[in-house]
């Protein structure tokens, strides 16, 4: 019996199916094995990058100490060491003396070019990310027209401030993507603020993602709405 023949024409048609479907269904799988490996790689770079500047540093003062140890346990034991440090001077600033020390030191370094900028700066940044008073400072995700009006940007509101004519302004911070520490600051009007559902955490993956882990859908409402309830509320409080 012979073998079937198939026509050049079929060939060619076959080939380009194939390659068709390599194109629509390759670069999707790719992106999306690459959404879960970046997380752990960038994890992994920053646990590592800790590591270096910390334990690291103390894992090379202290192996001459501990002798002929697995390196597993030097590095075990430098973390240990650090995590003590830090402690420690966490428990020194709560001192009075300690916040004196900590005061005279921070004196020092404003004195310094170059130093006082970085210093000052990088202080600032974590100053303003960290909790206070038990609340973020971050305290909501918003929009904005951003960087011209019709089109809107992620910002967080980290406060309000009135300027002395009495109007009424809200702090907001418009970070870059997917690096969100490095962004704008700018001052808005409440009405040019529409407030959303999203959390501060998940609008921050949306920021990281690119816009990939994004809602299909955002209910926005007026800034001004939730600000006239929170001051209801203060009044009643008041009145009661």
């Amino acid at each position: 019996m012979g073998t079937a023949h198939v026509p050049r024409g079929r060939q060619k048609r076959r080939k380009r199916t194939v390659w068709q479907r390599l194109e629509r269904n390759v670069p999707p799988r790719m992106i999306s094995g690459l959404l879960v490996v970046a997380p752990l790689g960038i994890t992994v770079f920053m646990i590592t990058l800790v590591y270096v500047i910390t334990a690291g540093i103390v894992a090379r003062l202290i192996r001459p100490l501990l002798g002929p140890l697995p390196s597993y346990l030097v590095a075990a034991i430098s973390v240990a060491v650090v995590l003590a440090m830090l402690y420690l001077i966490g428990l020194i600033t709560t001192i009075v003396v300690g916040r004196r020390l900590i005061a005279l030191g921070e004196a020092i370094i404003q004195r310094i070019p170059f130093v006082k900028t970085v210093y000052g700066g990088s202080k600032q940044v974590v100053e303003a990310f960290t909790l206070q008073g038990g609340l973020s400072a971050l305290q909501s995700a918003v929009f904005v027209e951003f960087p011209r009006p019709g089109m809107r940007a992620i910002g967080f509101v980290t406060g309000r401030i009135s300027t002395s004519d009495g109007e009424e302004y809200l702090k907001v911070f418009v970070p870059t993507t997917p690096n969100f520490t490095t962004g704008f600051f700018e001052l808005v009007p409440p009405d040019q603020v529409m407030r959303s559902q999203l959390s501060v955490e998940d609008a921050a993956k949306m920021l990281m993602s690119g816009g990939f882990l994004a809602p299909d859908c955002l209910e926005l409402t007026p800034a001004t709405e939730t600000l006239r309830g929170r001051r209801g509320d203060g009044d009643e409080e008041g009145e009661g």
